[in-house]
């Protein structure tokens, strides 16, 4: 099946329709024609691989990593990180408007990108023991691809590669404390690397991220690109107003920890026990709270200026939304890694004007995307 690719959706697919049916497609970018494979069908829509490009875009460059195609781990290296980040910002703002239906975008939306070789401060490696191999996860699948070195990773992550003893060690530990992966039988080892030292483990190590100093496991989410965060955090800090501000979905304090001696009062909510212990060591003033957002919501409705939300993939749930809406703060700042739900969340908040936007691209190589959005009441 031959396609026109006509844009792109998130998470690096293009789109082309062939006989009124919406085709998502991997490996291609806007403009190109390419001779496609469906891999799955849906009532009405399909999705497919593209297995030859017939006319590539003048953005198309050749990927770095000899692995690309077998590992899971980058399914966007086919642009430089300047033209995949300048795609991602189009993604974004066609997303808010399609699927939130809103005709407030900014025609202006900053764009924040950096280097693809060496920006990943952490990973999982998947070990095999009994055969004494690791690596990462194939491309769909649930198959060991063996590496010997990643470009994206850190020096730090990237020499445990070559380093037998300590990922076969580290994956005896995961093995013994149930850290398995049930479908693939593989232990997983979640590695952080911070300023002098990985963690592998529970173990906190600091990190210091504009001029903050966090304390950040392996096993817990903190961002991946250490170089490219201070331009998020510049962002938040610079677009909350008011005394009061609720930090939802805080994890270890990422935001929480900018407001340390402004005198702002700060509610730092987080379900994940091990985040909330990190974010209190991190933001030590803020009010912290273990709890899902919307059950903590229902009996701590208040005042407050502005709201901070960085929910998961999935965004906002529809009880949570409700809930932010009905304290009436005069701003929301919604940081996310997916445009998709961000923009069907966006279209939900009415009353609310898009003032700012802006993209960041924390991971070249990927078809992920990040962006924030601020919302003021009108």
């Amino acid at each position: 099946m031959v396609l026109r690719i006509e844009s792109m959706t998130s998470e690096a697919r293009g789109v082309a329709h062939e006989n009124g049916r919406t085709v998502f497609v991997s490996g291609v970018l806007p403009g190109e024609t390419a001779e496609c494979r469906i891999t799955a069908e849906r009532s009405s829509c399909a999705f497919a691989e593209a297995e030859r490009i017939i006319e590539p875009s003048p953005l198309r460059i050749a990927p770095s990593c000899p692995y690309y195609g077998r590992c899971g781990g980058c399914d966007f290296q086919i642009v430089s990180s300047r033209d995949s980040a300048a795609i991602k910002k189009e993604v974004v703002r066609e997303s808010l408007k399609r699927i939130g239906k809103r005709t407030d975008v900014p025609d202006d939306i900053p764009v924040f990108w950096g280097d693809f070789n060496g920006y990943r401060h952490r990973a999982r490696f998947h070990v095999d023991c009994s055969s004494r191999r690791w690596g990462f996860l194939g491309r769909s699948s649930s198959s060991l691809v063996p590496i010997d070195s990643c470009p994206a990773l850190s020096p730090r992550l990237d020499a445990m590669l070559s380093d037998s003893r300590a990922l076969l060690e580290a994956g005896r530990a995961a093995m013994f404390s149930g850290r398995v992966n049930r479908e693939t039988g593989y232990a997983e080892i979640s590695a952080f690397e911070g300023d002098d030292d990985v963690s592998l483990d529970s173990r906190a190590v600091p990190i210091t991220v504009d001029g903050i100093r966090y304390m950040v496991s392996g096993s817990v989410f903190f961002q991946s690109n250490p170089s490219l965060l201070p331009a998020l955090l510049d962002f938040v800090r610079e677009n909350t107003v008011g005394e009061t501000v609720m930090d939802l979905y805080s994890g270890v304090g990422t935001f929480s920890a900018l407001f340390e001696g402004s005198g702002r009062r700060v509610y730092a909510v987080e379900r994940n026990r091990e985040c909330l212990a990190l974010s209190r060591v991190n933001a030590p003033s803020a009010l912290s709270f273990t709890a899902d957002v919307a059950a903590w919501g229902r009996k701590s409705g208040r005042c407050v200026d502005t709201v901070i939300v960085d929910p998961p993939r999935t965004g906002l749930s529809s009880e949570a939304l409700s809930l932010i809406l009905s304290w009436k703060p005069g701003r929301i700042i919604y940081v996310s890694c997916d445009s998709a739900t961000l923009s069907r969340d966006a279209g939900h908040m009415k009353g609310y004007a898009i003032s700012k936007a802006a993209v960041f691209d924390f991971y070249p190589g990927t078809g992920h995307d990040e962006s924030a959005l601020v919302l003021d009441r009108e």
